[in-house]
């Protein structure tokens, strides 16, 4: 669904998980992916500070 959405898409993975399987496809079909350094899978909770910022819609 993700990679069919009209809607603006974005993706954030946190950096200390490792690499995003299949973040080739996504950027390809529009979505953005953004690392968040210092972040692991919940990035909500290690960096809400990036989290705040993608949903307003100022990270780049």
């Amino acid at each position: 669904m993700l990679l069919e959405s009209p809607a603006e898409r974005c993706y954030l993975q946190g950096t200390l998980s490792g690499g995003l399987p299949g973040a080739a496809e996504l950027v390809a079909s529009g979505v953005r992916v953004i690392e968040v350094p210092g972040a692991g899978h919940n990035v909500m909770f290690d960096r809400p500070d990036v989290l705040a910022a993608a949903v307003a819609g100022s990270v780049v």
